[in-house]
């Protein structure tokens, strides 16, 4: 599409077009792949003094010069989501159901939602207004996706919860009879897994994202605009509250709750609940000034050592002395 077409869809009138507006991009790049039909991003002008005058730019106005084009923005970082969704393959996606797509007979399926090849939509799932779900993607039944959620490749929602009784010479299973319900504007990451809850539903509420290969067990509840990271694993009855940032490969034990706004780095693991607002590291998951430190005394530890096997040797060689 040209400039002009760019700047319509944006529907900013804080951007300046600059230059000829019938100039054609064909794609977003970074400075390393630009070239003359594509559109680059700039926020920083130290990028810019090695960019070819060719390739066409969003950046502030004080940095179009030399007849470069492009559109004049003072925040460039902020529009390039909107620019990567107006040329990603992944945008919103104009309704369409796959012959190869099984869907239960008593499934609701909005009119303006997409459903992929090889997906599985069980009985009393609803899909709801411009969803997409990816193909391979499988709901289990009593699911109910809201409005603009993206269900990517692969994910298995629904699925039993991990419930069983260890009896004296046996494991017993617990039925789950709970389903699992998503609000509107969430994403799931291809290949993570959301059980269904044993009695109650498991929840996942509005604008929440969650990556790849993420486990949330049954009857956890998980705030709006959550942000899970990938190969992180959330244990039964837990809860997010808003804004919780859960950091790659984390792991949160059963029945604890994370506080509003809580941060947990890589690879926490989560025993007791989390305060409101608080950064976590390290396991057992404590504040994370406490973590680094417990690290840096961690390190001392072998000469550490040395110097308590030396001190002792010193006082029982001065003892003996004493005796003698």
């Amino acid at each position: 599409m040209d400039l002009q077409e760019i700047l319509t869809r944006l529907n900013n009138d804080k951007i300046i077009l600059i230059g000829n507006p019938s100039h054609l991009i064909t794609k977003i790049s970074s400075p390393e792949n630009s070239h003359e039909n594509s559109l680059c991003v700039i926020w920083d002008e130290n990028t810019i003094k090695n960019l070819p005058i060719t390739v066409p730019i969003v950046a502030p106005k004080k940095l179009f010069e030399n007849n470069r084009i492009g559109l004049a923005f003072e925040k460039p970082r902020e529009l390039l989501p909107e620019l990567l969704a107006i040329f990603s393959h992944s945008q919103k996606k104009s309704h369409f159901i796959h012959p190869s797509a099984v869907i239960s007979e008593s499934a609701i399926i909005s009119e303006s939602a997409y459903i992929g090849a090889g997906a599985f939509i069980g009985e009393n799932c609803e899909v709801s207004d411009y969803s997409v779900i990816e193909p391979n993607a499988t709901l289990f039944s009593d699911v109910k996706i809201g409005k603009n959620c993206l269900i990517h490749s692969g994910a298995v929602i629904g699925c039993d919860g991990f419930g069983f009784i260890r009896e004296k010479d046996f494991i017993k299973k617990i039925p789950q009879v709970g389903g699992v319900t998503i609000e509107d504007n969430v994403e799931i990451g291809a290949c993570t897994t959301i059980d269904r809850g044993t009695i109650d539903n498991t929840t996942i509420k509005s604008g929440t994202k969650i990556d790849n290969h993420v486990q949330i067990g049954h009857n956890v509840k998980i705030g709006r605009n959550c942000i899970i990271c990938s190969m992180s694993g959330i244990a039964g009855s837990s809860i997010l509250e808003d804004n919780v940032t859960v950091s790659v490969q984390v792991g949160i034990t059963d029945h604890v709750t994370i506080g509003k706004n809580a941060i947990l780095a890589a690879r926490t693991g989560v025993t007791n609940d989390v305060p409101e607002g608080a950064l976590y590291s390290g396991f057992p998951a404590r504040p994370h000034n406490d973590a680094k430190k417990a690290l840096v005394l961690a390190a001392d530890l072998p000469s550490l050592f040395k110097r308590v096997r030396l001190l002792e040797k010193k006082v029982k060689n001065f003892v003996s002395s004493k005796d003698n």
